[in-house]
Order: C-alpha cells, then sequence, then structure tokens
C-alpha cells in the first residue's frame, strides 16, 4: 500500500529500542536473544530501511523520536513479569553504556528527540511519549523498531487507544522467531494501523 507522506496529519517518526544490547550487528555471533535480535535485523535488512526513511524524514523537516528502553544502575528491575525476571541476570541496556546508546546505522541526528524509559515493557509507559507528542503537535506516528511483538505493539496498541494514526513499516521492524513478526504484521496491527513498506512510503 502506498502511503503518501504530504497526505499524513502532522506526521512524526517513532524508532523503537535499536539499541547496540538489542541488535548491534557486532552481537550476530553471539548466542541468546540479543544474537537473536541482531541476526533477524541484520537479515531484514532492517537498519538499511531505517536509514532511507530517516533520511526522508530530516528532509521534510518530520521529527524524529528515539524511544529507549534502559536500566537505571541503582534502581532495580520489578519483578512482576518474567520478562523483567529475565532481564535482572544481566548487564543490559545500562543507562550511559555504549549497550543502552542507538546503533550507529540509525543514530540521532541534531534535532532528534531520544527518550529513554527506565519502567515499562513498551515506550508507551514511562517515556513520556504522548506528552512529547502533543507538545510537538503530532497526529501520525510512523513507527519502526523492535522487537515487532512487544515494544512496537505495545506501542502501536497504545497509540490506537489515544486516537493516533498510525502507519507501521513493515520492512522496518523484526521479531524472533520471524514467525512471530509474519503474525503481528499480517494479523494484528492491520487492525490498529496501516501497515506498509518503507519502499512505499513516499
Amino acid at each position: 500500500m502506498n502511503v503518501s507522506l504530504a497526505a499524513l496529519s502532522a506526521p512524526g517518526m517513532l524508532v523503537i529500542e535499536l539499541q547496540n544490547d538489542l541488535c548491534a550487528p557486532a552481537l550476530c555471533d553471539e548466542r541468546g536473544l540479543s544474537g537473536a535480535l541482531a541476526r533477524a535485523v541484520r537479515d531484514r535488512e532492517v537498519l538499511a530501511h531505517v536509514r532511507a526513511v530517516l533520511e526522508r524524514m530530516r528532509a521534510r523537516g518530520i521529527p524524529v523520536l528515539y524511544p529507549t528502553k534502559e536500566r537505571h544502575p541503582g534502581e532495580p528491575l520489578p519483578d512482576h513479569a518474567p520478562i523483567y525476571r529475565g532481564a535482572a541476570a544481566t548487564e543490559m541496556l545500562v543507562h550511559g553504556t555504549w549497550g543502552a546508546q542507538i546503533v550507529d546505522e540509525v543514530a540521532p541526528q541534531p534535532g532528534d528527540l531520544v527518550l529513554p524509559r527506565f519502567t515499562g515493557i513498551d515506550p508507551s509507559v514511562g517515556a513520556g511519549l504522548w506528552e512529547v507528542l502533543e507538545h510537538l503537535g503530532i497526529e501520525t506516528l510512523i513507527v519502526a523498531g523492535i522487537s515487532t511483538t512487544l515494544a512496537v505493539e505495545g506501542t502501536v496498541r497504545a497509540a490506537a487507544n489515544r486516537g493516533f494514526r498510525v502507519v507501521v513499516l513493515e520492512d522496518c521492524c523484526a521479531s524472533v522467531p520471524d514467525d512471530w513478526h509474519r503474525f503481528s504484521v499480517e494479523h494484528i496491527l492491520p487492525l490498529l494501523a496501516t501497515v506498509t513498506s518503507s519502499e512505499t512510503l513516499t
């Protein structure tokens, strides 16, 4: 489906959790979730697709926001959900470290906004996202990032609940296993957003 940027009402782009500890190319040979995510991002050419879209966004003056997931070194993780309990055993995404930074290939540029959060499974909680979007006057979200089935899908659900129009760039997202990504973009996200590709966003 072709989507014209000129036809979108007050667009802004979200680049969700494309951070070194989660998907840096250097992790592709590693075991575990980070290695698997890094390989999924590599195999789907996510970083190249996102970089091309970012060039178009910035050329048109469209705001770019980077919601990130970080750990405060002095704040313990909650343990009410298994995803937190698993993360507690690692030193990933610690605020101020290389691992928490956005990967170089799609790094923020002057004028972009990085919105770190220390709580919340997705950026809809803890990042101050909605307040920033309201301040910027953004009405339509163009979404890219990882993981499709967690942070991306959670953000899209919350945005739809708040009345935002959402465009999800399928080839700018990844999840593991890939079957989960496919299920989300074919069966869940189309109920909440326009699902398209970076090539059809013009």
